[in-house]
């Protein structure tokens, strides 16, 4: 009776190693999306402002459908699916024209809803405001999702004690290939400086969706 213990302790420590695989791997992915690896601060012609005030715009809660297992199973098997690029191949932003106000203002919801979520930890709820694409390109360099990983996502795990806080949304634009564009400053708590991020949206089915997300060494600034 007395290796019981032992066999329990034994195939206690596997499930505990092979859990930790699974987290450490969905690390990788996560991070990948949030965009929280640390950045250069020095950019090709990008200047980093001094920290802002945060956005006025009133923060939402995490309230938006997860991205369900048959979802990403099926996008995943998918064949043929356009992805956004990842940088600009070191060309700058492109200009656009001025965003009219009802998409600007659906643009900064939609930024504010994403980082609720991702704040939040529930990382299935902020991919269901990607588009299909860009959602293909994350998953699929990573080669998808492990068996356990979609049961570990849909467990809410915040991210940090401190929220990361949207500083500013400006730029907002209609961009030459119809999609839309906006600069975005995000403080974390664990990065010493704020961050610029670039993010393209695209409308499908009346709907606005985050369609790329560009971090300070994928783009340049006139």
């Amino acid at each position: 009776m007395a290796l019981l213990p032992c066999r329990a302790a034994r195939q206690g420590a596997a499930f505990s190693g092979h859990h930790r695989a699974i987290l450490t791997r969905l690390h990788h992915i996560t991070a990948t999306i949030l965009g929280l690896v640390v950045v250069w601060i020095v950019t090709a012609g990008l200047v980093l402002s001094a920290p802002a005030t945060p956005t006025s715009v009133p923060t939402p809660g995490c309230d938006v459908p997860a991205r369900t297992p048959d979802e990403i199973t099926a996008l995943l098997a998918s064949t043929g699916v356009a992805t956004p690029a990842a940088t600009t191949d070191g060309q700058t932003l492109p200009q656009g024209v001025p965003a009219d106000a009802d998409t600007a203002a659906k643009m900064k919801r939609i930024v504010h809803l994403w980082l609720a979520c991702q704040n939040a930890g529930e990382p299935l709820r902020a991919w269901s405001l990607f588009s299909d694409g860009y959602l293909y390109r994350l998953l699929s360099r990573q080669g998808g999702l492990p068996g356990e990983a979609y049961r570990v996502l849909a467990t809410p795990a915040p991210v940090a004690a401190k929220a990361a806080v949207i500083l500013t949304i400006d730029g907002e634009r209609l961009l030459p290939d119809g999609r839309y564009g906006a600069m975005v400053t995000i403080e974390y708590p664990s990065v010493p400086m704020p961050k610029r991020f670039f993010f393209f949206f695209t409308e499908i089915d009346g709907r606005l969706l985050i369609a790329g997300i560009l971090g300070e060494i994928s783009f340049s600034v006139p």
